[in-house]
């Protein structure tokens, strides 16, 4: 789901209010490979009314797409309800429906008056590192500055200034007393492999061969994502925010929590470290974080 919990209005209310619609949302929030014609024989509709309710959901914003599906003649799309719980409140401010991972992670820690400030670093796509490696995560460092751009104020030459491999800034900026950013896990990015003593230290969570160990259970799936925000230990005044996976899967949905407003899977205190449970429809892109595997603060 992209939120727990989504605060609707009166006229939203009445579309959910209908028991085909309703319906179609407990379907569709249990099985995100169902699209019209499966959902018609479940129901045993006409697939015709099947896609009119899709459509009056769809366009009232209560789903959101999550793919496409290849079917016998063509291709059907796929949605997920925006949330796993609507509320409908007479009353303000009794939930903060605003609140962002922006606000939880970047606002304090990476910006300074509404500017970013620090360098976000990602694997190289050439080999290279102990395991010859080379990196795929190149688009997710677009995803992440595109959700950046929206919510800061943008700089001139943003995205080449504050964005390099790990080889550049490792050959360019050996000091690392600024706040990183780091996207890869410790095969692909060597700043992330720097950190990963910190890491075990700081939380008892580290990146060993293909998998995340956390006080002493294995998490090998290529799903699996880890993202981790400490102080840098070069230079206390600054932080360091990894979003890495155990697989390139992994990292992507590390990244999607966070440009998707996991809050739930941030941590309350200003260090925290979570394992988290991504979800693929076709194998190589993320559509969902279902759960929270382990959540860590601060060992000491």
């Amino acid at each position: 789901m992209i939120q727990n919990l989504y605060k609707i209005s009166p006229k939203k209310a009445q579309i959910l209010a209908h028991d085909i619609r309703w319906q179609i949302m407990e379907l569709l929030s249990n099985d995100q490979t169902l699209y019209a014609k499966s959902i018609a024989k479940i129901l045993e509709l006409s697939e015709q009314k099947v896609h009119y309710h899709l459509t009056q959901l769809r366009d009232a914003g209560l789903l959101v797409p999550v793919g496409i599906r290849p079917i016998k003649r063509g291709r059907a799309k796929l949605f997920t309800p925006i949330a796993s719980n609507f509320l409908l409140s007479l009353t303000k401010h009794d939930v903060n429906d605003n609140k962002t991972t922006f606000d939880m992670i970047f606002s304090k820690n990476f910006c300074n008056n509404g500017k970013f400030m620090g360098k976000i670093v990602v694997g190289s796509a050439e080999p290279h590192g102990r395991y010859d490696a080379i990196s795929r995560d190149g688009f997710l460092t677009g995803e992440l500055c595109w959700y950046l751009g929206n919510h800061i104020t943008m700089q001139r030459g943003f995205v080449p200034y504050y964005v390099s491999t790990d080889l550049n800034y490792n050959k360019v900026n050996g000091n690392k007393k600024t706040n990183l950013i780091l996207i890869g896990g410790h095969i692909t990015n060597t700043l992330t492999a720097y950190y990963n003593d910190v890491l075990k230290s700081k939380f008892d969570i580290y990146f060993s061969e293909n998998r995340i160990i956390s006080r002493n259970k294995d998490f090998s799936h290529p799903a699996h994502g880890l993202i981790a925000l400490f102080k840098n230990p070069e230079a206390h005044n600054y932080w360091v925010l990894i979003l890495a996976g155990v697989r390139s899967l992994g990292t992507q949905a590390a990244i999607y929590a966070v440009i998707s407003d996991y809050c739930d899977l941030m941590g309350e205190d200003t260090e925290f470290a979570t394992i988290l449970q991504g979800e693929s429809y076709d194998g190589i892109h993320i559509n969902e974080v279902t759960k929270v595997l382990s959540k860590m603060m601060p060992l000491d």
